[in-house]
């Protein structure tokens, strides 16, 4: 999700249809966090934009360095080649190559030694590439336009591409790089993501600085010197795993034992609040604006609609389809009974996820299943997409689910990610963290299928909510 922060910046950013070679610095809450550099060239035929980040970040007591390059390929008239995407957070890169074609695009996963395709349909609506976009800028800036808009495409937000809009707020003057600037001040809106940001461009339309008011702190892309941008990877890295904690108001608490618990729940800013009434939880609009959550442990909640396809083919984050991820199914039900219920099934493979990830910690970050079912490390995010394989893998929907989890000891809500599965004509919950199948300290947000060609999109959602919430633990019945 973070990579989805620092790609919006980079595409906010606006430039001349000259070729370019530009550094920026990038800090959190005034702590330099990391660097980013945007290269803009033409080779022969071909015009080739590529942008290099590299993100720390502090995850309780451990540094996590998430390095990603997107690299944009497009004809002289514009039209898209390709868009090659590399993401480096732990373990084995993953690269993902869309390549365009006229009635469709073609998705290749590439993870260590396993490659995966899809196709997916071609937009059926005009889209910009980000030199596109910027040479739209370049020319309705010049000619005095106050707002501009169009549609573009964030490898974090999948091939549906998203309008993005950018409004002139004033002109001013910036100190960059020991000298004083006249740069134009723009606010920035990106349909899908939740969350205020402002760019400054010079005279020439070229990216000076660019802000996002995340509500962990303000991320800042700020153009520098290539030396000043690298000197910052000595520094600390942000904290953000525990600065997110909420702690609820009042002074009930959660045990494992509990059965049943109600929650109120709303935003500190106001903004209104949509939670899902699914698996465990209920929810129900209070006249205040709040939501009142009734998590049941034994909670069922009806299938309201058909089970998408996406939640048992294989993907390259939920390889289903993986040797390694079918020999452990293999192993977690070899003493199950041959008329075992899927309930047994799901329960037995998530018993021995929880087993199977032995070295349990933060310093791994949304690995796939294929590869944490051969690591057998990880955190909430890889114990949720293994058993998300492991249940596809028997022909069982499954999906991940995302929102919050009571942390015993911090007497805390942190981030948290699970799984859910179709049992039975219901979405059940199953969180392979635990020693149980589940406990009623959750409080779910948004799920996603992790299909190929659509991102993180379904997870954008969090980014609005992140040092926003309130939570206050009504009652809690053993």
């Amino acid at each position: 999700m973070m990579h989805a922060i620092t790609a919006a910046l980079v595409t906010t950013l606006a430039s001349p249809v000259t070729e370019f070679d530009a550094w920026y610095t990038l800090s959190l809450s005034g702590t330099q966090a990391g660097w980013q550099h945007t290269t803009d060239r033409i080779e022969g035929e071909r015009r080739i934009r590529t942008s290099t980040e590299e993100m720390r970040i502090g995850r309780a007591n451990v540094e996590v360095t998430v390095t990603s390059k997107t690299t944009w390929t497009e004809d002289l008239k514009g039209r898209p080649i390709s868009m090659e995407w590399s993401q480096l957070m732990a373990g084995s890169p993953v690269k993902t190559t869309w390549t365009f074609h006229p009635e469709e695009i073609q998705i290749t996963v590439v993870q260590g030694d396993r490659t995966s395709t899809s196709l997916q349909p071609a937009p059926t609506i005009p889209w910009l590439t980000p030199s596109g976009a910027e040479e739209l800028i370049a020319i309705r800036a010049s000619a005095g336009a106050n707002e501009i808009s169009w549609h573009t495409m964030l490898p974090d937000m999948g091939t549906q591409p998203v309008r993005q809009t950018m409004t002139r707020l004033s002109d001013e003057e910036l100190k960059v790089r020991g000298r004083v600037m006249k740069v134009s001040k723009w606010g920035v809106q990106i349909e899908g993501l939740p969350v205020a940001m402002k760019t400054w461009l010079s005279t020439d339309w070229r990216p000076v600085m660019t802000t996002m008011q995340a509500p962990f702190g303000e991320l800042r892309a700020m153009m520098c010197s290539q030396e000043e941008a690298l000197a910052g990877s000595q520094s600390d890295a942000p904290e953000l795993f525990m600065s997110l904690f909420i702690k609820p108001v009042g002074q009930q608490s959660l045990s494992a034992s509990a059965t049943n618990a109600v929650m109120r729940v709303s935003t500190k800013d106001g903004s209104p609040l949509l939670l899902p009434t699914v698996g465990a939880q209920s929810v129900t609009q209070s006249t205040d604006g709040s939501l009142e959550l009734v998590v049941q442990l034994e909670g069922r909640q009806p299938l309201e609609s058909d089970v998408p396809e996406a939640c048992t083919a294989s993907s390259a984050m939920i390889a289903a389809e993986d040797e390694v991820v079918q020999d452990l199914v293999r192993k977690a039900t070899a003493d199950l009974p041959a008329d075992a219920s899927q309930a047994q099934r799901a329960e037995a493979a998530r018993a021995f996820v929880n087993g199977w990830i032995h070295r349990k910690g933060l310093a791994t970050a949304f690995a796939s299943a294929s590869e944490t079912a051969r690591s057998r490390k990880g955190d909430c995010s890889e114990h949720a997409v293994l058993l998300a394989a492991m249940l596809r893998s028997m022909k069982i929907p499954a999906r991940v689910a995302s929102g919050l989890v009571w942390v015993d000891g911090a007497d805390a809500f942190g981030w948290h990610m699970w799984t859910q599965a179709v049992i039975d004509g219901a979405w059940i919950d199953f969180d392979a963290t635990l020693p149980a199948r589940y406990s009623v300290g959750h409080i779910l947000v948004a799920t996603s299928n992790l299909e190929d060609g659509d991102g993180q999109r379904e997870l954008l959602s969090l980014l609005g909510l992140l040092g926003n919430l309130n939570i206050e633990i009504v009652r809690v019945d053993q």
